[in-house]
């Protein structure tokens, strides 16, 4: 937590008590760890309170949960901190400080706490409304603090997105990620320089559109993966791909060709907006693989992890508008048997509804705050 201003050793020391949280600076963070630059999640409201939105009319999402996993994906093993301060012309409730603490969590980091000056005086002046806002932030902090495995769980994934993500190349390929996020698309990071045989196992397509054409390696990697029965999306730097044209040409923008049982699709252009990539490739893709789907949920989000041994799941359910659906269902891929869901407000896990489907299952949620932890059991 960063120190608010006025705040003196005493009162911080009394606020803290009995909590998972501590004082540090964070330009001081010690090389065990990454302190990255972030922003306040929620829903983007422009001038007069109306909400900013895309293209489609869905309001617009700021979140870090791209960011969180990217830099873990470059320093594996280390913690990722977010520093995110409450910033501009906006009004900070216990709901958005909730939100934004699930934001960097539920994705595997952490959140550097800060108060926005108006709550900080009103703690120091010990205000029973301040008060109530920390002790919710003091919760939900404890309440990731106690679950130090979920992190550990492997990300589920449809599409492995393959770049550096820096220089030329970051700009769309870290834009990508947030954009696939928004577009509730569950992907990969593959970074170029560390793919593996086990870097597409279970995807059902790979994006490929850095600038510089892909190394020797890399091509047969990939091109294996197509032959196999996935599917490239790439740039024109590709470069030629083998195989035959595919006799009805599907998506505009793109040009098709069939590799044994899989498909490769090159842009007729180099792509230059990451919006219109990320939807292209998640039509492309098709919707009947989607991992999560939710049904009244409004500004929403979902990060869907795997233990180790595959018998337990929890699939982090974000809302990003002011308060929680009343009554919501989840569509989760996977063979599940029973299902509970815990919150800030109600941490132990309640047993919810579920209904099997042909490889998935339905949960229905009750009325329930921003952040949902759903764990499913095998």
């Amino acid at each position: 937590m960063r120190l608010p201003k006025g705040w003196n050793p005493a009162l911080a020391a009394d606020l803290l008590r009995d909590t998972s949280i501590e004082v540090a600076d964070p330009a001081a963070a010690s090389s065990e760890a990454s302190v990255v630059k972030g922003v306040w999640p929620g829903v983007r409201m422009a001038r007069g309170a109306d909400p900013d939105a895309g293209p489609t009319g869905v309001a617009w999402v700021d979140s870090n949960g791209w960011l969180a996993r990217l830099t873990s994906a470059r320093r594996p093993g280390t913690p990722v901190w977010i520093d995110a301060p409450p910033e501009g012309n906006r009004r900070f409730t216990a709901d958005s400080y909730m939100i934004t603490i699930a934001d960097s969590a539920a994705y595997g980091a952490r959140w550097v706490i800060s108060l926005d000056d108006t709550l900080a005086a009103a703690l120091a002046d010990k205000q029973p409304a301040a008060l109530a806002t920390w002790q919710r932030i003091a919760a939900a902090a404890r309440f990731f603090a106690d679950r130090p495995q979920w992190p550990q769980w492997k990300p589920e994934a449809v599409v492995g997105v393959v770049s550096d993500f820096t220089g030329k190349n970051e700009f769309m390929g870290q834009e990508l990620l947030n954009l696939l996020d928004r577009a509730g698309q569950h992907f990969r990071i593959v970074l170029r320089d560390q793919v593996s045989a086990e870097s597409f196992a279970g995807l059902r397509a790979v994006i490929c559109v850095d600038q510089e054409p892909p190394s020797a390696v890399l091509r047969r990697q990939v091109l294996a993966f197509v032959e196999a029965g996935g599917m490239l999306i790439a740039s024109k730097t590709w470069g030629e791909a083998p195989g035959k044209p595919a006799q009805a040409q599907t998506y505009p923008r793109y040009s098709e060709r069939v590799l044994g049982k899989g498909r490769v699709a090159l842009a007729d252009d180099d792509p230059d907006d990451p919006y219109v990539l990320a939807n292209d490739s998640v039509v492309m893709v098709s919707h009947r693989y989607d991992l999560v789907r939710c049904w009244n949920s409004g500004a929403f989000a979902s990060h869907y992890t795997v233990a180790p041994d595959r018998t337990r799941a929890v699939v982090h359910l974000l809302f990003y508008a002011g308060r929680g659906p009343d009554a919501a269902s989840v569509r989760v891929t996977g063979r599940w048997r029973a299902a509970s869901i815990s919150t800030v407000d109600e941490p132990a896990p309640r047993p919810v509804k579920l209904a099997s489907q042909k490889d998935a299952v339905e949960v229905y949620l009750p009325q329930v705050s921003q952040y949902v932890a759903l764990q499913l059991e095998g």
